[in-house]
């Protein structure tokens, strides 16, 4: 480890001599506190979604703080950046952690995982719940981190391309997939060896970028005046996230006459009943729904090129026949459904249950 800390100071084409963050890790996560300050004026529907969402971001920003704690604490010299949402051109990128040093350009996904996870030899990834005596009640697909993480690296490779014209220097982008939470497995024995490499716990990362750091093979393609140039067009197309609080949580807008009495369970019961009165129409039978949410299943795995259980397992599937969701913040609270599988599947699914 020491000699190869020494390797990556020496002769380095920069003055740079550890890592420099330009947009810090903050120990106070807005968005959580925000949150916090909606459940004082939140129903009882909405509140579970809240402290949902509350209790993941506090995970996330757990994981996030490892991850700076290892970068901030190491000797490569590297100029970091944490939490950038980059957009361009209608794309969107939103990425943990930017590491810039001479020879490459580190995308850090941070992933708060939760159950066990296994990789098949397809580069697929498939969650495993367990129940308190460790035995797996369920699987179900999840979308892959890879994939997301190639997608934020697109991003960033367009604007380098328009802001700075790099063409082979765009080759040195490499991507790291961080997991935060110890206590989930991953089995990666079936995993293609493109993934398996860039897997890693958050205590592996600086052994990671110090083994890329440290290839004689590898040489320095970024002066230091090209490392601060990068950072400073990547905090120009940072762009901060509005995110609309009462679309996303059904919340009332303040000062409409439903306002004073949301919190109320008898705005509640007047919702429920307005709603069923609505939908008196025609309700669909559990058998008929269960067989359109299956040829739904069958024709979406054909369509992504997966296997039907990763879209949803069949005790998914019971469950959204049983609670019936209305809405995509109902769909939330079924278990295997996170932000990207409603954002995915969703509306499809709504539309087919109501």
């Amino acid at each position: 480890m020491l000699k190869r800390v020494i390797k990556i100071l020496t002769n380095k084409p920069t003055k740079i001599d550890r890592p420099v963050f330009t947009k810090y890790f903050e120990k106070e996560n807005k968005q959580i506190k925000d949150l916090e300050q909606l459940l004082k004026i939140s129903n009882d529907a909405s509140k579970k979604i809240i402290e949902q969402d509350i209790k993941k971001l506090r995970y996330g920003h757990i994981g996030e703080n490892n991850v700076y704690y290892e970068l901030k604490n190491s000797f490569i010299p590297m100029i970091c950046l944490h939490n950038v949402r980059l957009k361009y051109k209608g794309m969107v990128a939103q990425i943990d952690f930017l590491a810039i040093t001479c020879k490459y350009i580190y995308v850090i996904e941070c992933k708060n995982l939760i159950g066990d996870i296994t990789i098949n030899s397809q580069g697929e990834f498939i969650r495993h719940m367990k129940n308190s005596h460790g035995k797996v009640i369920s699987k179900e697909g999840m979308y892959s981190p890879i994939v997301q993480n190639e997608k934020h690296i697109n991003v960033l490779k367009e604007i380098l391309k328009q802001e700075l014209k790099y063409k082979n220097k765009l080759k040195r982008v490499e991507s790291l997939i961080v997991t935060a939470n110890p206590k989930t497995i991953i089995n990666k024995t079936y995993a293609p060896k493109y993934i398996s490499d860039k897997i890693i716990r958050h205590d592996q990362i600086i052994d990671k970028i110090q083994s890329y750091e440290s290839d004689n093979k590898t040489n320095w393609v970024f002066i230091e005046d090209d490392m601060r140039k990068i950072s400073e067009i990547l905090l120009k197309y940072h762009k901060e996230a509005k995110i609309d609080y009462n679309k996303k949580y059904n919340l009332p807008i303040k000062g409409d006459k439903k306002y004073n009495t949301y919190t109320s369970s008898k705005y509640n019961d007047i919702k429920k009943e307005a709603y069923s009165k609505k939908n008196q129409v025609k309700i669909k039978s559990d058998e008929e729904l269960r067989r359109l949410l299956k040829t739904y299943r069958l024709q979406r795995s054909k369509q992504d090129n997966l296997q039907p259980y990763m879209i949803f397992n069949n005790s998914t599937m019971e469950e959204l026949i049983k609670i019936r969701p209305k809405d995509l913040y109902e769909l939330r609270n079924i278990r295997g459904f996170g932000e990207t599988k409603c954002e995915k599947y969703g509306k499809d699914l709504i539309n087919m249950i109501i």
